[in-house]
């Protein structure tokens, strides 16, 4: 099934078998991508070594803190994934974490580990916004 099938499905169909088949199958996808990041991220930092130049050296640990930011992004990413492929076999997948609402194909094709609607994840930024500010 393609993203352009999906999104001419009836309003009806949200989340339907085959939605929830396509989406289930991206997220697969995109947890298998991770994966082979975070290993190669790891390589990558088990790679570095010491040098006697502290130039040299300082670059490394630049490196190596840029690779170990990476990995702690790419950790998030998966716990995401791995939280919506529960999501799927729970069948609450595209509904909003607050509301119930649907999250919406658009969205979901855009940024598959959504858990709110687009209206409840502006009102949070609005909100972390309001904080920060104060």
């Amino acid at each position: 099934m393609t993203q352009s099938e999906i999104l001419a499905m009836p309003a009806g169909d949200y989340m339907n078998a085959a939605q929830l088949a396509f989406f289930e199958d991206l997220l697969r996808s995109k947890l298998a991508e991770a994966v082979t990041s975070i290993e190669g991220a790891r390589t990558a930092i088990a790679g570095l070594g010491v040098v006697p130049d502290e130039v040299d050296q300082a670059c490394i640990e630049e490196e190596r803190v840029a690779l170990s930011r990476t990995l702690e992004r790419l950790n998030l990413q998966v716990q995401a994934v791995k939280y919506s492929l529960q999501a799927i076999s729970d069948d609450s997948y595209g509904f909003c974490e607050e509301t119930g609402e649907e999250i919406g194909l658009a969205r979901l094709l855009a940024q598959p580990t959504a858990r709110l609607s687009a209206a409840a994840q502006a009102a949070h930024e609005l909100q972390r916004k309001h904080y920060k500010a104060a």
